[in-house]
């Protein structure tokens, strides 16, 4: 609001303001009741010059504009000459904010520039503000993350959050994780809306993060870096062998930005690369079968019993002779297991194997952006962000508790592609209109290093899969007598693409800045998780124990003999290839009831469809019944013959069940209404009144699989 010293409103004051870093300036002149507003101002610092017939221009430096920040700057303006200037600088920001009642912070770029960062990863900073911590490990999730930890808000859960890179989507719809974490030189700023937020914002039922990239400027600017770490700085881990040398490590992480004008005051760009290149030795020790009892010799240990042979006076097993299991007797499957698993490193059956085998963990990502005014109405940006992820676990994921042989670690692929595009277009100095639009692809996973190796035909094992992608070694449990063998039971993949747009209308009248829009989110889900496609086998010390329903015998005889207590093995694809929308339309209005009092009025309205699968690869079991996704005719996926006669209950497709292809039925009831006011009821700066009310809905998550798993008790 612009009034002169007794307070009254000054109409028609000449408002201009220019952005320092761009030049790029807005100019606006206040209505009758003395308001102005600029509306879809990128952040960064601002002068303000205030200009009427018969007062002192009055000049305003050290404005600084936050990420979705509401700045509220009021005007006072002396009598005098114009031909006078006032210059107000370094105006500090208010410490408590009473533009809006929303519970959110702002990590500064000072904060990003400044502060040490182990590992770079920018979520790490929102544990600066308060009620955020990180997630716990231990989730499919956390496995797959290569962004860093990711954080819980308020104690919602995890894949509640909704992360955004300049306004669109950078969250991974199958992880909900963030996918896309650009380097810290290519961040502006970044805001974390945490509730009651206006309803512009919506989708997930927690918190917003929003990050904001780097623009050019008028000023030529850039940045080179490197960070080392190395063995030669660590002292020795307690468990690595004393005579060897230290297990190696080397990290570096490297990389630079340049950003300026291509056109001064019109067009800017900003580009950025950082490259991280990590090799870390990790010591372990393991349990594995000695070369003897691998030979069938158990001599020395607990007597095993030939499961084939029954004394008939005592109805009990008879013992093996010398307690050793002939060689023609090995199960070929498991001769082709133990070739794979490395031998002891030192004597006895426990702990008697130690590796320090060594991880990788590589990276490159970039991030592109080209900023253009093409007149005072009209500026356009274009962003593009991309990112390629490389890790080697060899004994697993410690999120999962894994700690697996080393021979049957995984890689953790991730490739990620981000763009945006945003337009401005002010149609009147109270009129703004913002179009963006957003892509972003995720392709990767779990990769087994032994993909491609046809176990089946190379041992004889019957059922497994002879998918390529899929291939390996099954999953080998011995009760704990020895460390588990073979690859993960479950590796995860996917390839998705989403796009989504915003278009934001906002129009100021008087006291009411009003802002109205939709959002469209066009998803196109494709995983592949096939849970146990390579078998997974359970032994226990049961077939060579002195009689059946015993337990006295040995796990890895058992083994040696090929009689598994339990095995699994996935049926089926375990692939989708599925869509949903999302559409939401919402309306805002924050009104100033006074000069100490704002109210935030706002309603959201979600739609967002069931997924479907193109191919109708989707099932539900139901209390007697197996619903089977179908297309309109009562058609169902050609691949389910071979499933249907395994399933113990009557199946029914979709259409004849009366559902929908996606098994699910629509809600069209997602109202949320959003409420809150801040203000100062003593007018002063040190005693801020802020409270809402809000609804929040979340979207479900997306993780799901279509594998058939066989349990086969023996």
């Amino acid at each position: 609001m612009t009034t002169d010293r007794t307070g009254a409103v000054l109409p028609g004051v000449s408002i201009a303001l220019t952005n320092k870093g761009s030049g790029q300036e807005r100019r606006q002149l206040t209505d009758p009741s003395g308001n102005y507003v600029f509306a879809s101002l990128p952040n960064g610092d601002y002068l303000l010059r205030a200009e009427s017939a018969g007062f002192k221009v009055q000049i305003r430096q050290g404005i600084t504009l936050q990420v979705g920040q509401h700045l509220n700057l009021d005007l006072t303006l002396e009598v005098g000459e114009v031909a006078q200037e006032v210059t107000i600088t370094d105006e500090a920001a208010p410490l408590m904010r009473t533009s809006n009642a929303e519970i959110s912070e702002v990590i500064t770029n000072q904060r990003l520039a400044e502060l040490p960062l182990n590992g770079r990863q920018l979520v790490q900073l929102a544990l600066l503000s308060d009620n955020v911590y990180l997630t716990p490990v231990g989730t499919r999730g956390a496995a797959l993350g290569q962004t860093g930890r990711q954080v819980v808000i308020a104690g919602q859960r995890v894949g509640h959050n909704l992360y955004t890179l300049d306004g669109v989507s950078v969250t991974d719809q199958y992880l909900n994780n963030l996918v896309v974490s650009p380097s810290i030189d290519a961040i502006q700023e970044f805001k974390i809306q945490k509730s009651i937020y206006s309803a512009e914002f919506g989708g997930k039922a927690s918190a917003n993060v929003n990050a904001v990239t780097k623009s050019g400027t008028n000023q030529r600017h850039g940045t080179l870096f490197e960070f080392l770490r190395n063995d030669v700085f660590d002292t020795r881990n307690y468990f690595d062998p004393p005579d060897k040398p230290k297990p190696p490590l080397r990290l570096n992480q490297f990389g630079g930005s340049l950003g300026g004008p291509i056109a001064a005051n019109k067009l800017f760009f900003f580009t950025n690369y950082e490259g991280s290149r990590e090799r870390r030795a990790l010591t372990r020790t393991f349990s594995l079968p000695s070369s003897k009892v691998r030979g069938g010799d158990f001599s020395g240990l607990p007597a095993i019993y030939d499961p084939l042979s029954t004394d008939p006076a005592t109805g009990r097993r008879m013992p093996f002779d010398g307690n050793t299991i002939p060689r023609e007797r090995f199960n070929p499957v498991a001769l082709a297991l133990l070739a794979k698993a490395p031998l002891p490193t030192s004597p006895g059956e426990v702990q008697n194997f130690l590796a320090s085998a060594s991880s990788t963990n590589d990276s490159n990502q970039f991030t592109s952006r080209v900023d253009y005014t093409i007149s005072p109405r009209d500026t356009v940006f274009a962003r593009v962000t991309g990112a390629n992820m490389l890790t080697f676990q060899p004994y697993g994921n410690s999120n999962l508790n894994e700690t697996l042989v080393p021979g049957f670690g995984y890689r953790i692929v991730t490739r990620s592609r981000n763009a945006a595009i945003s337009h401005t277009h002010l149609f009147a100095s109270n009129l703004t209109n913002e179009f963006r639009a957003g892509f972003l692809r995720v392709t990767g996973g779990q990769e087994s290093e032994n993909r491609g190796v046809d176990f089946g035909p190379m041992s004889g094992a019957q059922g497994v899969t002879r998918d390529s992608s899929k291939m390996g070694y099954p999953a080998i449990n011995l009760a704990d007598a020895y460390s588990s063998m073979g690859d993960p039971g479950t590796l995860t993949l996917r390839r998705d693409n989403s796009f989504d747009f915003f278009d934001n209308l906002s129009w100021t009248i008087g006291a009411h800045s009003l802002k109205f829009g939709g959002y469209i989110y066009r998803l196109r889900f494709n995983p592949m998780s096939s849970p146990n496609a390579r078998g997974a086998f359970n032994f226990s010390p049961r077939f060579t124990s002195s009689a059946p329903g015993l337990a006295d015998g040995n796990a890895f005889a058992d083994f040696l003999l090929g009689y598994p207590s339990s095995a699994q093995v996935g049926i089926g694809r375990g692939e989708t290839d599925a869509r949903t929308l999302w559409t939401h339309f919402y309306a805002q209005d924050d009104w100033r009831a006074s000069s100490s009092l704002m109210l935030n009025l706002g309603v959201r309205y979600e739609i967002n469809s069931p997924m479907v699968e193109t191919g109708n690869r989707f099932s539900n079991p139901e209390l007697n019944r197996f619903v089977i996704a179908s297309d309109d005719g009562g058609r169902i996926h050609p691949d389910a013959a071979t499933l249907l006669p395994l399933l113990p209950v009557a199946y029914v497709t979709s259409k004849d069940a009366g559902y929908d292809r996606s098994l699910q039925k629509p809600n069209y009831n997602r109202i949320a209404p959003r409420f809150g006011l801040a203000g100062s009821p003593f007018r002063s700066a040190r005693f801020i009144v802020r409270c809402g009310y809000g609804v929040f809905y979340n979207q479900a998550g997306y993780g799901i699989n279509e594998s058939l798993g066989l349990s086969l008790p023996f």
